[in-house]
């Protein structure tokens, strides 16, 4: 079932429910004060999804020269598989549409390569012993500029 959220920039109001979210997403979370320090800087950007007003994930960007770095993304267990995360990489490829996109992901997520993959990325390395908690290596990926 697909889920259409509506995609909005994060606030001061969002941060302690990213913060949350990425608790229940991740083994080494982003914590509140990060959350706040991303959004203050000119170069990132973090963006909310929100379904009936309640959020369901969220993307996190830093632009760097030409390119623009994944840093972040996450969606709610209860809202996985609707679409929600392919809804967050859509928007964050429509604000950047002359820029390639870079991410690492922990080489176990299989669904989340997948959707990468789906999304017009393609493996271009691996960082061994990248993450922690558990320790495990990283797929690095990109998404080249579609020449028009």
């Amino acid at each position: 079932m697909k889920q259409k959220a509506e995609i909005v920039p994060a606030s001061e109001q969002d941060l302690a429910a990213l913060a949350e979210l990425a608790e229940q997403c991740f083994p080494d979370p982003w914590s509140e004060n990060v959350f706040r320090q991303t959004m203050c800087c000119c170069y990132n950007r973090i963006w909310c999804a929100k379904v009936d007003g309640k959020l369901c994930g969220y993307a996190a960007v830093s632009r760097t020269g030409d390119a623009v770095n994944l840093d972040d993304i996450a969606v709610s267990p209860a809202f996985r598989r609707q679409g929600i995360g392919r809804q967050l990489l859509d928007w964050a490829h429509g604000q950047f549409p002359e820029s390639e996109f870079w991410l690492e992901v922990r080489e176990s997520n299989a669904a989340a390569i997948a959707l990468y993959e789906f999304a017009g990325y393609r493996q271009v390395g691996f960082r061994k012993r990248y993450y922690h908690d558990p320790e495990e290596g990283a797929v690095l990926m990109t998404r080249e500029v579609k020449k028009t």
